[in-house]
């Protein structure tokens, strides 16, 4: 903790204030992304920004530099249900990354980001969730090979892909090394239209000899988007893993994997209401076995015209199960390279397969466009009791195979915090607690309830 309220102290005195102009509109300022690459300066002109002379560095070609740093201290206790042997824990997490992207007209850009993440006090070994002894964590070139003024566009390289609602394809922000993979990927950026179609392989974190990618898992989709309906908009896709190693499916059998997702999602909003709608159907075969499996998800909710904008919303998530070990068929979703944190709770203790989650929540600005809380109450079910409990990462963990424990996992409250210091800086407030019913109870034969406090200081720039 001492180390953490250093760095904070430190980075905090780094915030710079924006002053208000004398007449005329304030200067504008950076705005920064969840993928950093997708960020536009061009038209950004400010001196009141003390960072400003970093981005769009124009001569011949077109230069911003960027980054960021973030610390997060979490405390924990009874993780993974009291099932391991010490019951609190805290740890700090830290991120270092930079970035350069660099854009020669209309028709070249590269991008370059490195990337350096370190954990302390874990109980367990290496975690390339958390720990990055310094890589490269993207390294690409995107070109209009058509022109400039062609919608039309190839990127080639180690990258981040986020398609979506983040449900099946997100770069995990959560995580200090967030998600990439060695792609290409053609993209036709239009209007209505905006379609994309990649063929990729995950990157693996190594804890010595550089991070490369597993050569024996393909990934492969096409995503389409249709945004001519004002204020709504309606996703089209199709997903495809190929993975030719050994391992173990829901019925226990190791093998290859050959899955194929076909989806749609359409959301909107009207006056207040906002919402959203996702299904899914998957196909294929698993160590031998016949894969057919469902996903639904819903989510919407009711923003007040008031300038805290109060919001109350409710969400209902559901993925299918395996019914029977011994029948040949594989029925439990696969969730590929979600960002289960932001649907199935904070605590990362379910994931969305064989899952059944409704939840109800409220936020509020409560000092507008600075501080923002949000309490969130979700239930969480087996979608089949026969089947596993999986964790965020898609782990199987508990499991009675004859079913007698029943589908009732328990409920998690997540309450959080934001507060937006400035442009640049940000802290991140959070409790999370979690009430285990039947299911877990007669799998754990404990009655440990979890709970988690982290904060979080980021410093982007």
């Amino acid at each position: 903790m001492c180390v953490a309220g250093a760095i904070i102290a430190s980075i905090a005195a780094l915030n710079f204030s924006t002053k208000a102009m004398a007449q005329g509109d304030p200067p504008a300022e950076p705005k920064f992304l969840n993928l950093r690459f997708d960020e536009d300066f061009t038209d950004f002109e400010s001196s009141e920004d003390r960072t400003a002379f970093l981005k769009n560095i124009t001569m011949n070609w077109r230069v911003d530099i960027g980054g960021e740093f973030r610390v997060r201290v979490e405390a924990r206790s009874n993780a993974r249900f009291g099932a391991m042997a010490r019951t609190q824990n805290t740890q700090q997490f830290y991120r270092w990354m930079l970035h350069t992207n660099l854009r020669y007209k209309d028709t070249l850009r590269f991008f370059l980001q490195g990337i350096v993440a370190h954990a302390e006090d874990q109980d367990t070994g290496f975690n390339g969730l958390h720990e990055n002894h310094g890589d490269l964590h993207q390294a690409f070139f995107d070109w209009h090979f058509l022109g400039g003024d062609s919608p039309w566009y190839l990127r080639t390289g180690r990258q981040e892909l986020l398609y979506g609602g983040q449900r099946f394809v997100s770069p995990l922000e959560w995580a200090s090394t967030r998600r990439r993979f060695d792609a290409v990927k053609l993209v036709y950026e239009g209007d209505p239209w905006h379609i994309e179609g990649f063929y990729a392989k995950p990157v693996v974190v190594s804890r010595h000899n550089g991070d490369n990618y597993n050569e024996d898992f393909d990934f492969a989709g096409i995503y389409a988007t249709y945004s001519g309906i004002p204020d709504h908009g309606l996703d089209v896709y199709a997903f495809a893993i190929d993975r030719t190693q050994d391992t173990a499916n829901p019925n226990g059998r190791a093998g290859d994997q050959s899955i194929y997702t076909l989806g749609s999602r359409f959301w909107g909003k009207t006056s207040g209401f906002d919402y959203e709608a996702e299904f899914d159907g998957q196909w294929g075969k698993w160590s031998g076995d016949t894969v057919v499996a469902w996903s639904v998800a819903l989510d919407g909710g009711y923003t007040f015209d008031h300038a805290c904008k109060p919001r109350i919303g409710v969400g209902f998530d559901w993925a299918s199960g395996d019914e029977d070990p011994f029948d040949g068929k594989v029925e439990t979703f696969s969730q590929m390279f979600p960002l289960g944190h932001k649907y199935f709770g904070f605590m990362d203790l379910i994931g969305r397969q064989n899952a059944t989650d409704l939840n109800f929540n409220v936020s509020a600005w409560a000092i507008p466009k600075k501080v923002k809380t949000r309490l969130a109450y979700h239930t969480f079910w087996l979608s089949d009791e026969s089947d596993a409990l999986y964790n965020a990462g898609g782990a199987a963990g508990l499991r009675d195979i004859t079913g007698n424990s029943g589908k009732e996992i328990g409920s998690e409250l997540d309450l959080t915090c934001l507060w937006k210091i400035n442009n640049h800086s940000s802290m991140l407030f959070g409790y999370s607690h979690f009430w285990e019913d039947g299911f877990v109870h007669d799998t754990v034969f404990r009655d440990d309830d979890p709970d988690l406090f982290y904060v979080q200081y980021q410093y982007k720039f």
